[in-house]
This record gives structure tokens, C-alpha cells and sequence, in this order.
């Protein structure tokens, strides 16, 4: 018995002594292969730090290695631990149930073979995971992934222009560094000196002397046969850039270039978008050109289509319809019936094209013959066989910097004439220095005073109110608004405030007749009406004389906006001020436009409106103005039913 004892516990101790040694073999493997890939990888990373020497591979790939180890010590003490709890258990076993445990031992034991097989595999799977990971890093690793901070420092993108926009010909903004008449004798012809003088001008304007002098050396140019340089001028309002300064700029060149003309052709297109400005130039170039034989036609629909059609052409003996005039001034639209329905109407004989006011929409352009629309391609072919394209002039104080709009005009080999605030001569100017004065830039100039008032949205009439009659003598007043419909309240409530002041407040916008807007405007040149209402149509150019005050009592959707209003004053050295009426949430957009376009922001100033709303009973004159709109519509359903009874007669 006692044998069998013995023999008993001998076989337990060499099972047990196997288990051991089997799992020391397995600790073995597991060792060995960890120094495989150890060895695998530090080659690796060897050869990898050789290929690459950037800091930033190298640190990535460090702590890379450093996971390697830290993945690799977690899976040895998991070994450990796995290697613990089996003997623990094979502890209990042998001394609880010594022989009934021997085949559930041993199928343990090959479970445990079986589990450190698969552990083996997850390891060897994961090294690999991890290698793999390794390179398609150092593949990709000059990609940026989403949601990551890139560590590279953003470069600016610098603006760059083609050469004609950053190199300009540039102007004098000073109106007294311009030369006088009698310097000026050489290049004009005396008979246009003597008109000059005739109206009381006896001295030029820097862009007018510019102008001049560049026009008739280009007719010197196409003489040879050349094809001329297009021009575009910008340059602030003041600086000789109001209507008929700069009207004289391109009329007192065209009319000596074309006076000397046997056949009459239209030879010259002004073309105005509003027809205020329109009727102006007219004005302009029938004064100058009245010591020749040249003609001029107005087609911007003040007159009817007939009328336009009969001052333009006339029928030969053939039944053809020739030109009877030299120059055409336009607006778009009347154009471009002119070109779709008047036969005999031609523009091929085009030298001067002058687009007045160029920010504006040129849609246009495309119904003008191809070579004055698009110039070809400078090609000997072309030069000897195509027509010469028209010389197109751009005219604006605030034209576009942007190339690809510019590009829609298709100018050829353009050149731009703008002006800075520069001291001495011209031909002193650093581009270099000054190119940043004119880039992006809208300036106004020195004798114009800008400023800014802030208020409730409900007052804003009672703001208008205090801006007027802070003014000792109220006459020759602008006030913009953004619609006609507001500018036509705004001007019965205004005349409701100032109806025992003996002050005439005037309305001016689309809605009216080009007759009746003739006569508003005559009616404020000439003072018989103090202030004006009106929307942008007169914002644009038009010429009104010793205008004292400019109010925009809306805030223009655009600074080409403010500038073209705040133009109307301060004009030709004189002075003048221009007040902008903003309510609370404006300002910011107020400061934002003018920051954009380089220009000072005036001081905004806050007004305390309460006492003057009681003082002038600001709430029963809106209800005045209630009364009158609510007549206003009654007459106008009244209107609308007569016209339709008479239509219903007539048919």
C-alpha cells in the first residue's frame, strides 16, 4: 500500500514537473520572437532615420518604438499572469483531487498551449498592425489629416496686377498744379482756347492736360497705322473729375481730332448710363464744337424714337439712310434699340469709344461691331487686313481694380491714368513708394468734409430735420435715399417740418418723366428749390453747381455708392460737407466699408433727438403724411379705373 502511495505521488510530481517545463519552453518562444521583432523593427527604423533626417519623421518614429516596447512589456506580463493562475489552480487540483484530475489536467494543459498559440498570434498580428501603420505614416507624412492643426505656417497670398494697373500714369490731385491756357497754346487749336475762355476757364485741370496731351499724340500714332493704347481714368471727384471738367478732358481732343472730317460718319460713342448725364455731355459738346462743322446726336429717349431717328440719319437720293452726324451720345438701353432697328444706323467707322461712369454694367458692348467690341489679336495678318479698332476711353472716380472685370471691356494694351495726393511734380513720383496710395484706394478730395450722425430707426426724419436747420442758410441741399418710393415720403414729411420756413423741398427719382425730371433739376440749379429728394439717378456725374450739403439719409449698399454721392459736393476746390445718417446696428457696416476702401472713418456722433421731437410734434406730422399716401392711393384707383373705362370704349 504504501508502494502505491509513493508511486502515486512520483507520477503526480513528474506531471507537474512536465507542465513546468512546457511552459518555460513556451516563455522561451515568446521570448525569442519578441527578439525578432525587436530586431525587425530597430532595422527598420534604422534604415528609415538614413533615408529620412527630418526632426519631425525622427520624433514620430521614436515615440512609434516606444509604443513597440510598451505593447511588447503588457503582453509578457499578461504571460505572467496567465503562467500564476495555472499553477495556482494545478495547486489546488493536486491537492484536492490528485488522481481523478490527471485527464482534466491535462486537457488544461492543452488548452493553455492552445491559448498562448492564439495569444502568440495576436501579438505577432499586432507587431505587424503596428509595422504596417509605420509606413504608410512615413509614406503619407507630408499629407495633413482632417481635423488635425497643421504645424506649418500659413503663407500669405500677395496681390498681384498685371503691369498696366501697377504701374499707372500717375496725376496730380492738386487742381492748381494744372497749366493755363496760353502754356496749353502749342497743343490746342486756338479756336477751342477762345471758347474756353468764352466760358470763363482759363486754366486746366491736371486730368484734363493729361488727357489732351495723350489723345493727340495717339492721333499721331494712327496716322502711321498704328492701333492705339485704350486708357482708363480714375480719379477721385474734386480733382477735375465732376461732369463737365471731365466732359472737356475727352471733348476738347475728339472735336480737334475730328473737325477736320469731309464725310460725316459717327466717329465718336459717348455713352452715359443715366439720361441726366446724357443731356450734360450734350450741353458740352454742342458748346465746343460750334466754331466747326461738326454735328452731335442725343439718343437717350428724352425725345421719342422717331425724332431720335430723324436727327441722326437722313435718306439720299438712292433710298439709302447716311449719317448726318459726327458724334453719338447714349444711354445703354436707347443704343442698343438704335443698333436692333434703325437701319442705315452704323457704328463701323468708330475712333472714339468713351464709356462715362465704366463701374456700370457694359453688357452693351457685345451688339457694337467686332472689331470696336472685342479687339482682335495684334497679328501682321490682322494688322494689314482688319479694320482699325475703336481707341476705347474709361471714365471713373471709382473704377474697378479687378482684371477680370476690366477684361469684359476688351481693352487693347490698356494704360491707366489715376491721381494721388503727391507733392511736386509728377515726374518726381517714386511708383514704387506711391503705388500703395492708389491700390484698392478711393480717395476724396482735401475740401470735402465727411462725417456720420447715429439715431433710432424711427427718428431718422428728425435727424435730417436737425442736420438742415443747423445751417444758417439752407439752400442748395442734396439728400439721398436708396428707393424712389422713400425718397417721395421722406420729401412730404420734410415739407410738413419746414413748411413755415418759406423752404422748398423738391423730389427727383426714376419714377418721373425725363421732362419733369429736367425741370426739378433746373428748378435746384437755379435755387428755387432748396432741397432735393432723390435716389441715385443723380449721384451718377450729373453736374450741379455750388452744392453745399450732401445727406445720405440711407446708407449706400456699396462704397462706389458713398463716394458718387459725397462726389456731388466739395467739387472744383470749392468746399462742402457730406453727413451720412446711421442707425445703432449700421455703424459697424459704415466703419467696415470705408476701412475696405482705405479711407478715414469719420467720427460718429450720437444725437439726442427727444426735445426736438416734442418741439416740432413729430408724431402729428406722420400722421399728415399717413393722410396724404392714404389720398394719394385713392386718386391713383381712381386714375387706373378711368383708363380702363376708355380702353373698354375704344375696343
Amino acid at each position: 500500500m504504501s508502494l502505491f502511495v509513493i508511486n502515486r505521488y512520483e507520477g503526480e510530481k513528474e506531471e507537474t514537473e512536465n507542465e513546468r517545463n512546457h511552459l518555460s519552453e513556451l516563455l522561451k518562444r515568446i521570448e525569442e520572437r519578441k527578439l525578432e521583432r525587436a530586431v525587425k523593427s530597430n532595422c527598420q527604423t534604422q534604415i528609415n532615420r538614413s533615408q529620412n533626417t527630418q526632426d519631425l519623421n525622427y520624433e514620430k518614429r521614436k515615440r512609434k518604438a516606444e509604443n513597440l516596447s510598451e505593447c511588447s512589456i503588457e503582453n509578457i506580463t499578461l504571460n505572467e499572469n496567465i503562467l500564476s493562475d495555472v499553477k495556482e489552480k494545478k495547486k489546488i487540483c493536486v491537492s484536492d483531487h490528485r488522481k481523478s484530475k490527471k485527464k482534466k489536467n491535462a486537457a488544461k494543459a492543452l488548452q493553455n498551449e492552445n491559448t498562448n498559440d492564439q495569444n502568440n498570434e495576436i501579438f505577432n498580428k499586432s507587431l505587424d498592425s503596428i509595422e504596417t501603420q509605420e509606413k504608410i505614416a512615413d509614406q503619407y507624412s507630408d499629407f495633413i489629416i482632417m481635423g488635425t492643426k497643421s504645424k506649418q505656417k500659413k503663407h500669405k497670398v500677395k496681390r498681384i496686377l498685371p503691369e498696366w494697373l501697377s504701374n499707372p500714369k500717375l496725376m496730380s490731385i492738386d487742381l492748381n498744379s494744372g497749366p493755363t491756357l496760353e502754356e496749353m497754346n502749342l497743343i490746342l487749336d486756338i479756336k477751342l482756347i477762345t471758347a474756353l475762355r468764352a466760358n470763363n476757364i482759363n486754366k486746366l485741370f491736371p486730368v484734363q492736360a493729361n488727357m489732351i496731351s495723350w489723345l493727340l499724340k495717339c492721333d499721331k500714332d494712327r496716322e502711321q497705322k498704328w492701333w492705339l493704347r485704350d486708357a482708363c481714368i480714375s480719379a477721385p471727384t474734386g480733382s477735375g473729375m465732376e461732369e463737365h471738367s471731365k466732359t472737356l478732358a475727352y471733348v476738347l481732343p475728339i472735336v480737334q481730332i475730328l473737325q477736320s472730317r469731309l464725310v460725316p460718319k459717327i466717329r465718336c460713342l459717348v455713352v452715359a448710363p443715366v439720361q441726366e448725364l446724357a443731356a450734360q455731355i450734350y450741353k458740352v459738346m454742342i458748346t465746343y464744337i460750334s466754331h466747326t462743322n461738326l454735328r452731335v446726336g442725343l439718343l437717350s429717349g428724352a425725345s421719342s424714337f422717331y425724332e431720335e431717328q430723324r436727327s441722326i440719319l437722313r435718306e439720299n437720293a438712292r433710298g439709302k439712310y447716311i449719317s448726318i452726324v459726327d458724334i453719338v451720345i447714349a444711354t445703354p438701353g436707347r443704343l442698343i434699340n438704335h443698333i436692333l432697328k434703325t437701319s442705315g444706323f452704323s457704328l463701323d467707322d468708330l475712333r472714339f469709344l468713351v464709356i462715362d461712369e465704366a463701374d456700370k454694367a457694359v453688357d452693351w458692348l457685345e451688339y457694337l461691331p467686332e472689331p470696336h467690341y472685342r479687339t482682335p489679336r495684334l497679328t501682321l495678318f490682322n494688322l494689314c487686313s482688319s479694320k482699325i479698332p475703336a481707341q476705347k476711353l474709361l471714365f471713373s472716380a471709382t473704377l474697378s481694380q479687378d482684371p477680370e472685370k476690366l477684361s469684359r471691356f476688351g481693352l487693347f494694351q490698356p494704360i491707366l491714368f489715376t491721381s494721388v495726393l503727391v507733392t511736386g511734380k509728377d515726374d518726381n513720383v517714386n511708383l514704387d513708394k506711391e503705388v500703395g496710395n492708389f491700390i484698392g484706394r478711393y480717395t476724396s478730395p482735401e475740401e470735402l468734409k465727411e462725417e456720420a450722425v447715429e439715431c433710432e430707426a424711427e427718428y431718422k426724419p428728425v435727424a435730417l430735420y436737425q442736420l438742415i436747420i443747423r445751417n444758417s442758410i439752407i439752400s442748395k441741399i442734396l439728400v439721398f435715399t436708396n428707393s424712389g418710393k422713400t425718397a417721395h415720403r421722406l420729401t412730404i414729411l420734410l415739407q410738413s417740418f419746414l413748411s413755415k420756413k418759406d423752404i422748398v423741398v423738391g423730389e427727383l427719382s426714376a419714377q418721373f418723366a425725363s421732362k419733369d425730371r429736367e425741370d426739378v433739376l433746373t428748378k435746384f440749379i437755379t435755387e428755387k428749390i432748396q432741397i432735393l429728394v432723390c435716389s441715385d439717378a443723380l449721384a451718377r456725374g450729373v453736374d450741379i453747381p455750388n452744392v453745399r450739403l450732401v445727406i445720405s439719409y440711407d446708407l449706400p449698399k456699396h462704397i462706389n455708392g458713398y463716394i458718387h454721392r459725397a462726389g456731388r459736393t466739395g467739387r472744383a476746390g470749392k468746399s462742402g460737407t457730406a453727413i451720412s445718417i446711421l442707425i445703432p446696428k449700421q455703424v459697424r457696416i459704415f466703419k467696415h466699408m470705408l476701412n475696405n476702401a482705405h479711407k478715414v472713418v469719420p467720427h460718429v456722433e450720437k444725437l439726442e433727438l427727444s426735445s426736438v421731437v416734442n418741439e416740432i410734434d413729430y408724431l402729428s406730422h406722420i400722421d399728415k403724411l399717413k393722410h396724404v399716401l392714404q389720398i394719394e392711393k385713392q386718386n391713383n384707383l381712381l386714375r387706373a379705373k378711368s383708363v380702363k373705362r376708355i380702353c373698354s370704349i375704344n375696343v
